[in-house]
């Protein structure tokens, strides 16, 4: 890989579903010390689960097509910092086919997670990221016990600016597969939903799990 270091600092490219979430990615990367430049593979939530459900080869050269974008611009670290963009898209055919950058997607993160939880509840964008997220926790830990729920009116509504208590009071989110199913850690398999995280933190005791800090010890670990 060519490390895109200037004055010891990183740049990184960030490509998530929408502007939204892509742009929380870039101030997630910002505030961190490093820079960021990001891009969307869609103009909001409805246009991405449509993209990511029926032209999935539509969306892997687009995702490519980004990187090799980026490259251009001598940024050769990105992060896909969408949950479902991540199981939408053939990695592994992105991958091979675009050997100069490091590309790393939250699901890399998720095998290592696996065998810390006995049960967890994980929260995505859609059935799709859902299935692709829990295949992984299984194959990786097949006693592990998930309660799984998929969220696109959730997004819709951090999308909409909504206020992050607000819309835990309106899902009744702290209950929801949390306190009931008694789980020891939350799995944040959606960007947008860090969103809530500072809120939620009030009201549960479990270990909450964003992917994002561990794709960021990743991509600047050879820095």
């Amino acid at each position: 890989m060519t490390a895109n270091v200037a004055n010891n600092i990183i740049k990184i490219g960030v490509i998530a579903g929408t502007p939204v979430d892509t742009q929380m990615g870039v101030d997630f990367i910002l505030k961190k010390g490093f820079e960021a430049i990001g891009r969307p593979t869609a103009a909001d939530p409805e246009e991405q689960n449509l993209l990511q459900f029926l032209s999935p080869d539509t969306l892997t050269k687009k995702v490519l097509r980004i990187i090799q974008d980026f490259e251009n611009q001598n940024i050769f670290r990105t992060m896909i910092y969408c949950n479902s963009l991540s199981a939408a898209i053939d990695i592994g055919y992105i991958r091979n086919t675009q050997t100069r950058s490091l590309v790393i997607t939250p699901l890399d993160i998720y095998k290592n997670l696996a065998a810390r939880y006995k049960k967890i509840a994980l929260w995505a964008a859609n059935g799709q990221c859902l299935s692709a997220i829990e295949h992984i926790f299984y194959e990786q830990n097949p006693s592990i016990d998930i309660i799984g729920i998929s969220m696109l009116p959730i997004v819709k509504a951090i999308e909409e600016g909504q206020s992050a208590a607000s819309i835990i009071e309106q899902y009744d989110l702290v209950s929801l597969c949390v306190e009931r199913f008694a789980a020891n850690g939350l799995i944040l398999g959606c960007t947008h939903l860090p969103y809530l995280q500072s809120e939620l933190s009030k009201k549960i005791s479990i270990p909450i799990i964003d992917p994002a800090e561990e794709m960021l010890k990743i991509l600047v670990s050879d820095s």
